[in-house]
């Protein structure tokens, strides 16, 4: 996946859960994580994110 962490948690739209396992031995990576519970993602906006990764996805097998 080309995206991680809290950007990827909103770009896919994943669901909230009570629990997540992460390795992480950096603090900042982690905050990050934890600070984007509280975010809400503009779906429209995503979608589009998603097709430009997948049109460069397939140049990049051309």
């Amino acid at each position: 996946m080309g995206c991680t962490g809290a950007p990827a948690r909103k770009l896919y739209f994943l669901p909230p859960v009570a629990t997540v396992a992460v390795g992480s031995d950096d603090a900042e990576h982690l905050r990050e994580l934890v600070d984007a519970l509280h975010l809400s993602a503009n779906e429209a906006t995503a979608r589009q994110y998603r097709k430009l990764l997948h049109d460069h996805s397939r140049r990049q097998r051309a």
